[in-house]
């Protein structure tokens, strides 16, 4: 009789794969608007510009997110919904339970080496987020400028759901990260 072959973890392929499936489905809803925007309605050197501008969101220091993180509180964030995205995102409730399905073991952050990483990767997520909030912004206020009411208002809509929210998630993340000192309280 044959037994069944569960390995205890899910292949790295597999996680990377179920992963990928929210980041490309809410790229794609923020980034094609983005796109059809500015290719049939922005000049070009407008364009450069801003991305430009936006890209030197790369150059602030780690340090300095510190100063525009929303609350040292998680309740502001539960309160704003924050939770409620992390449902649908990489590494969110979503795949982690279709994951845990078949690999009831499955943890996302299973040591405390992991929590680092995890933290790291935060700030890196954080720092992508803000500098396409800034370029959404931006084209945003280009619209707005150039009469655009509806594209203005669909791409403040968008940078919100795919940047701000986003961006928030990393910081609520890092506040219910456990410490070096011991697991984080319900802050």
């Amino acid at each position: 009789m044959p037994t069944s072959r569960n390995p205890a973890a899910p292949s790295a392929a597999l996680v990377h794969a179920l992963n990928a499936v929210p980041s490309v489905l809410w790229s794609g809803l923020a980034l094609v608007p983005l796109s059809v925007f500015c290719y049939q309605h922005m000049a070009r050197p407008w364009l450069w510009a801003l991305l430009g501008v936006s890209l030197l969101g790369y150059l602030v220091p780690q340090a300095w997110f510190r100063h525009w993180q929303l609350s040292r509180s998680a309740a502001v964030y539960r309160r704003l919904g924050v939770p409620v995205v992390g449902r649908f995102t990489q590494h969110g409730t979503l795949v982690n339970t279709l994951l845990r399905r078949r690999y009831p073991q499955y943890r996302h952050v299973p040591h405390r080496r992991a929590v680092r990483a995890l933290v790291a990767n935060s700030y890196h997520m954080e720092r992508f987020h803000v500098v396409l909030l800034v370029f959404f912004g931006l084209v945003s206020l280009y619209a707005l400028a150039h009469g655009y009411f509806g594209w203005a208002a669909l791409l403040l809509l968008t940078n919100v759901g795919y940047n701000l929210y986003p961006v928030w998630l990393q910081q609520y993340l890092r506040l219910r990260a456990p410490t070096v000192g011991g697991p984080a309280g319900p802050r």
